[in-house]
């Protein structure tokens, strides 16, 4: 499997795969290629999923009407597997993180500026209570705000560019196709620019522990 080359609908129609599958895959390569502990912790356990799958529960949020303009942006490292998201893009289900109590009882822009979706947790298409791994989109001209999870995450970028800030180190300007690592209880925050940003993440470790915000 290669990293830039394209995945269309018909790739997958009539094959009788499932199309987590190509996502999942494509990305196990993407970590393997960055080899740092976390990304190969992260392909251990995609590695030992089991074969049981949910039924998908489709549902959107106000961004999402956005999402095929921005799965049609990115280097060509990033394009198949903005291909296989393109192929669930009618299948996933898509919500809205809690509100940030510390601003405006949580009724902020960036509550109703972004969506993001499970594919592998308790509740998601591929179960397991071990880790979560998901998509984020966050609109044009967005904060996500300074927060903290007990959990490790790793972020991929997938399109657009954002100033992310993780830790003490200043926030500096990240684009799509390398991994972000997010040690548990890392603040960390993001600010999008002109375009939307769509990353992959994944939570591991402590998953069941408190997310708080802290701005």
């Amino acid at each position: 499997m290669t990293l830039d080359r394209s995945l269309h609908s018909a790739d997958w129609n009539g094959t009788g795969k499932r199309p987590e599958d190509a996502f999942l895959a494509t990305l196990m390569e993407t970590l393997r290629r960055d080899g740092r502990r976390l990304c190969n912790t992260l392909v251990s356990e995609l590695d030992a999923l089991g074969p049981a799958r949910h039924s998908w529960t489709p549902s959107t949020q106000p961004v999402v009407a956005r999402l095929d303009a921005c799965l049609a942006q990115g280097p060509k490292e990033t394009g198949y597997l903005r291909g296989a998201i393109a192929t669930m893009k009618p299948l996933l289900h898509w919500e809205r993180a809690p509100g940030n109590p510390n601003s405006k009882n949580g009724q902020t822009e960036f509550h109703y500026r972004h969506a993001f979706c499970t594919l592998v947790g308790e509740e998601a298409r591929v179960p397991t209570s071990r880790l979560r791994v998901g998509l984020l989109l966050i609109g044009a001209h967005s904060f996500y705000p300074l927060h903290a999870h007990a959990a490790d995450e790793i972020y991929l970028p997938l399109s657009g560019t954002a100033t992310m800030q993780i830790g003490p180190t200043p926030p500096k300007v990240r684009g799509p196709g390398k991994c972000l690592l997010i040690p548990g209880n890392t603040p960390h925050a993001i600010w999008t620019g002109n375009h939307l940003v769509l990353l992959a993440w994944a939570w591991l470790g402590d998953i069941q522990g408190p997310f708080r915000y802290l701005s």
